[in-house]
């Protein structure tokens, strides 16, 4: 199997590793050519509870990257896949399937408008990772994916996929009830990236203090009822074990969101809370808490905005 990973962050490197353990033929596509020099000057280093390795996995800027692909997995932030798609587009054959594991909602639809919707998988990511430096990714925790087509019950690739996933280390599984567990994730992060995001802390601060334990409960248990709202038969009790583990197994985890902020970049909180309050908007529901965090954060990005305009001016 041939495969570019789009968007060689942290999680895009640690599943190119997964690959490229299982044999396939992996390359990792990104914007950033200090990642990609690094990566190929010093093969990937990627440092995970079992140890540290250095793999030698081809990086290339968009235009540099060829031939056709099996599979495209999508690890760019959301609000860059029409971007990215369109980067890659030279990558794509009619066979080509795009799997998209990005946080939030709606994703299946966004690749839809690049691709066949037979050909659109989408999933879940269950492990933390981080970028600690360029070529450099850390992985402290333990967890799998989940994955599905997203607009057809042919398993045929999605199986495929799945099976090198696990033979490169990394559990995977079919769940045909994907789009719930779409939904179960995305409340989850809209509990605990915001609220990593703007206390400028890790899950375990926030599971030290009463505060931050019951601000996840309810913003769960509000997230859940969206969902249920929108047609989408889910329980908040594995919602809230996610947030128990977070708290706890990777207490010192940096949210993406966290990491965004810290580095003044974007964050994906409209793709993620955003998306919930539209939802709950077109159900007839309310959603204060997770709206007040989508705004919260969009004012912290309105500060890094302005920063950046007054430094470049």
């Amino acid at each position: 199997m041939k495969i570019f990973v789009v968007g060689a962050g942290a999680m895009g490197c640690l599943y190119a590793a997964a690959f490229h353990r299982a044999g396939c033929e992996v390359v990792l596509v990104d914007t950033n050519p200090a990642q990609v020099d690094a990566i190929n000057a010093n093969g990937l280093d990627l440092e995970t509870r079992a140890g540290r390795e250095y793999l030698p996995i081809p990086a290339k800027l968009p235009q540099e990257a060829s031939g056709t692909a099996d599979l495209v997995l999508l690890f760019t932030k959301v609000f860059h896949t029409d971007a990215a798609l369109e980067g890659a587009k030279h990558l794509i054959g009619p066979e080509t399937h795009v799997l998209t594991l990005q946080n939030g909602l709606g994703n299946d639809e966004r690749v839809a408008q690049h691709i066949a919707r037979e050909r659109v998988l989408v999933g879940i990511a269950q492990l933390p990772a981080d970028l600690v430096g360029p070529g450099r990714v850390r992985s402290m925790g333990e967890g799998g994916s989940l994955l599905y087509p997203a607009f057809t019950q042919d398993e045929s690739f999605a199986v495929q996929v799945a099976e090198a996933l696990t033979r490169g280390g990394m559990n995977a599984a079919l769940e045909p009830k994907i789009h719930e567990a779409i939904w179960e994730k995305a409340i989850f992060n809209a509990a605990m990236n915001p609220l990593c995001a703007l206390t400028r802390r890790t899950p375990g601060f926030l599971g030290r203090h009463e505060e931050g334990v019951a601000l996840i409960h309810d913003l769960v248990e509000e997230g859940v009822a969206v969902a249920k709202a929108n047609g989408i038969a889910i329980d908040a009790e594995p919602i809230h074990a996610l947030t128990l583990v977070s708290r706890t197994d990777h207490a010192d985890h940096e949210a993406s969101m966290l990491q965004d902020v810290k580095a003044s970049r974007r964050t994906e909180v409209d793709s993620i809370n955003g998306a919930i309050v539209e939802a709950a908007t077109k159900a007839g529901v309310a959603a204060p808490l997770t709206e007040t965090l989508w705004r919260l954060v969009k004012l912290e990005e309105a500060k890094i905005a302005e920063a950046a305009a007054r430094k470049a001016g």
